[in-house]
C-alpha cells in the first residue's frame, strides 16, 4: 500500500487583487471518482469544508477506484492557489509515497479595487486591501488615481497595464486627486502569488523542510535554508547569466521588507538575511535577474 505522509491540507491557499483589481475570497474543491464498474460520483465542497478536506487521506482510502480527479481553487485578496490530482496521470508511477509538486509565480501587486470614470479622467478607488502596499502608503477609497509612475490613467485597463509593467520592489509615484486638489503619494510595489500544488506518487520519502530549493532552468538554482528558521536565512543562487541581480525579501502579503542590487554578478551569490525583527510567519526570499524571477518561502518561528 502506498504511504501517505502528507498532513491534511487544511488552509491550502490564500488571493487575487493582483494588478490593482480583485476577486472576492473563494474556496472550492471538486472531486470526481469512478469505480471499476464505471459509476461516476461527484463531490463539490466550498468554504471551510473545502479548506478542511483531508486530500491525502481521501486518495489513500480510495486508491482502489478506477480514477480520482481533484481540483481545488483558493482565492483571497492577496493570492491564488490551485490544487490538482488525477490518478490516471499516475498510472506509470509505482512510488509508495504521496508527494507535492509546488510551483509559485509572483506578479506586481498594489492591492486596490478600482473602476473607471465616465469622463475617462483616472480611476476611482472602491476598496483597499488591508496591509497591502496601497494601504501602507495611506491611500484611501476617497481618492482617484490619475497617473501611475508618470503613466496617465484613463481607465481600469490602463492601471492594470501600468502595474504589470512595473517590478516588484519598485518605488513608484501615484498622482492622485480628491474633492479638493491633486497631489502625489509614493508606493512600494508588492507581489501577488499564484501557486499550483500537484499531488503525485513518488518512490522516495518526501524530504523535510530544512532546505527548500527552486530552479526554473537547468542552469539556474536557488537554495534557501534553514526552513523553518528562528532568525537567520541563508541563500545560495547560481545562474549562467551575467545580468545584475536584485535580492528582495517580502512578507506573505507581498510587502517589501528588504531590497538589494548586485551589479557585478559572477555566476554565484551567497547571502544571509536576519529576520529577527519580523513577526512569526511566512516570508518570501526572491532573486530577480533580467526577466527571470526566482523565489523561495521561509517560515519564521521564534
Amino acid at each position: 500500500m502506498r504511504k501517505m505522509l502528507l498532513c491534511a491540507l487544511a488552509g491550502f491557499g490564500f488571493m487575487n487583487f493582483s494588478y490593482g483589481q480583485t476577486k472576492l475570497a473563494d474556496e472550492t474543491l471538486s472531486i470526481q471518482s469512478i469505480d471499476n464498474q464505471g459509476k461516476v460520483e461527484y463531490l463539490s465542497l466550498e468554504g471551510r469544508e473545502a479548506l478542511a478536506f483531508d486530500i491525502p487521506s481521501f486518495i489513500e482510502d480510495n486508491s482502489h477506484l478506477s480514477r480520482i480527479v481533484l481540483n481545488g481553487h483558493i482565492k483571497s485578496d492577496v493570492s491564488r492557489t490551485q490544487i490538482k490530482f488525477d490518478s490516471d496521470k499516475q498510472a506509470d508511477q509505482d512510488g509508495e509515497y504521496l508527494c507535492q509538486d509546488i510551483t509559485s509565480t509572483y506578479k506586481p501587486f498594489i492591492g486596490v479595487l478600482s473602476k473607471g470614470r465616465d469622463d475617462l479622467n483616472g480611476v476611482d478607488l472602491e476598496k483597499i486591501v488591508d496591509d497591502a502596499p496601497a494601504d501602507r502608503a495611506g491611500i484611501t477609497t476617497k481618492e482617484t488615481i490619475l497617473e501611475y509612475n508618470s503613466n496617465v490613467i484613463n481607465s481600469y485597463c490602463d492601471l492594470t497595464h501600468a502595474v504589470r509593467e512595473s517590478s516588484i520592489g519598485d518605488k513608484v509615484e501615484l498622482r492622485l486627486s480628491n474633492s479638493y486638489r491633486e497631489y502625489s503619494k509614493y508606493i512600494t510595489v508588492g507581489a501577488h502569488e499564484t501557486k499550483t500544488i500537484t499531488y503525485r506518487y513518488c518512490e522516495e520519502e518526501p524530504l523535510d523542510n530544512d532546505i527548500e530549493a527552486n530552479a526554473s532552468k537547468g542552469d539556474v538554482s536557488l537554495t534557501v535554508y534553514p526552513n523553518p528558521t528562528r532568525n537567520m536565512s541563508y541563500l545560495n543562487y547560481t545562474s549562467g547569466s551575467d545580468e545584475d541581480v536584485i535580492f528582495s525579501v517580502m512578507d506573505i502579503r507581498g510587502n517589501l521588507i528588504h531590497k538589494e542590487v548586485f551589479n557585478s554578478y559572477a555566476g554565484n551569490l551567497r547571502l544571509e538575511y536576519n529576520l529577527e525583527n519580523q513577526s512569526d510567519g511566512t516570508y518570501i526570499l526572491a532573486v530577480q535577474q533580467g526577466e527571470e524571477f526566482h523565489t523561495s518561502k521561509v517560515q519564521l518561528i521564534k
